[in-house]
């Protein structure tokens, strides 16, 4: 689990956390318990390598080592007891590091930093380590929003079903980029690329795993997007459905996206920047498996305070909410027929919890 340790972006509940934090998962009920925190400046999304022997984490500051930039962190992960041992950390040559994610084959990291307008690799040693750098791929551009959209802001990366290619969202620049990574070099190498409506900005995206659609969750307009998809190459929009109702106030935010491993429901997030019942929300789609297209089922509200991520348990069973103002993981018992979400009354308190990743391994 990543958590804010300073101030963290739309704001916490001035509760102060340590860094990192490493919870069990009860395997009867799915209730989690904090066995471990690790002192860490400022981590927020994490993922685990494919034997998931290791963790690596976004340090998502703008002055490691003196420098306009972040870090990444890595830590081996105690197959006994899946506690954390920090390894080492790198400069990702940008600002605000804010997502990352390890390709399947185990030897490259790739990361997306905010406030660098870029995206980078990192190789990723024999011992888990993170080597330097081998390449940095920037845009360029800005969008019709001039205070969030004056320069490009890579969000996400995410790899597809394949492992073959990288979906990811930029969004200064209103843009959807599909990169191939050399896995011979560590390069990125741009494959196709779409628009979203301008001055929506595009923050996170997600894969079906049917491997024919791609889903984007666009923070500044509240809405998501559909395209289709296949072998690196984004198709015609589908459709762009909101994740608020048409009476909801003009200052508008989401955040996280994400597919049920069933493919048969979406996932996204509304963090509250402005008055309305369902501003912040975990908002629930049913997925049309033969068009692509989303049809509302509702907004979760219950005990949510502006999630900035959630997670899906591998199974499929139960969904986490991690509340960035609640200081707290809720958990919420999918249905596996219609979508809908239950509230468990489990609840884990973590400081301004940002991300979270399972070990199943």
């Amino acid at each position: 689990m990543g958590t804010y340790t300073r101030g963290a972006p739309g704001g916490d509940s001035g509760a102060k956390s340590n860094g990192v934090y490493v919870l069990s998962v009860n395997a009867a009920d799915g209730s989690l318990a904090v066995i471990q925190d690790i002192p860490s400046d400022n981590p927020s999304f994490l993922c685990l390598d494919p034997r998931q022997r290791h963790l690596y984490v976004a340090v998502e500051t703008d002055d490691f080592e003196g420098d306009k930039q972040g870090a990444i962190e890595s830590y081996r992960i105690d197959q006994a007891n899946g506690k954390l041992t920090f390894l080492n950390r790198v400069g990702s040559k940008g600002a605000w590091p804010c997502d990352l994610e390890c390709d399947p084959s185990g030897r490259f990291l790739v990361a997306a930093n905010y406030g660098g307008a870029n995206f980078v690799v990192a190789p990723i040693l024999e011992n888990g380590q993170l080597g330097a750098l081998s390449d940095v791929y920037a845009n360029t551009g800005t969008g019709p929003n001039k205070q969030r959209q004056e320069a490009p802001h890579p969000h996400c990366v995410e790899f597809d079903r394949t492992g073959n290619y990288l979906a990811t969202a930029d969004l200064g620049i209103d843009k959807v980029q599909i990169f191939r990574l050399d896995s011979g070099a560590g390069k990125l190498v741009l494959v196709s690329d779409a628009s979203v409506a301008p001055g929506a900005g595009p923050r996170h995206a997600a894969f079906h795993p049917n491997g024919r659609y791609l889903y984007v969750i666009n923070e500044l307009n509240a809405t998501i997007t559909a395209f289709r998809y296949a072998n690196g190459r984004i198709g015609k929009e589908i459709q762009t459905i909101g994740t608020v109702p048409a009476d909801f106030p003009a200052a508008k935010s989401t955040a996280e996206i994400m597919i049920h491993p069933s493919g048969k429901f979406l996932y996204g997030s509304n963090r509250k920047f402005a008055n309305h019942p369902v501003a912040d929300a975990i908002v629930g789609y049913s997925v049309d498996a033969t068009t692509g297209k989303l049809t509302l089922i509702e907004h979760t509200t219950h005990k949510i305070q502006f999630p900035r991520h959630f997670n899906i348990e591998p199974g499929g069973s139960w969904l986490y909410a991690c509340n960035q103002k609640g200081d707290s993981i809720v958990q919420f018992a999918i249905d596996p027929r219609t979508g809908r979400l239950g509230a468990t009354g489990h609840v884990a308190q973590v400081p301004v919890p940002v991300s979270m990743a399972f070990k199943t391994k």
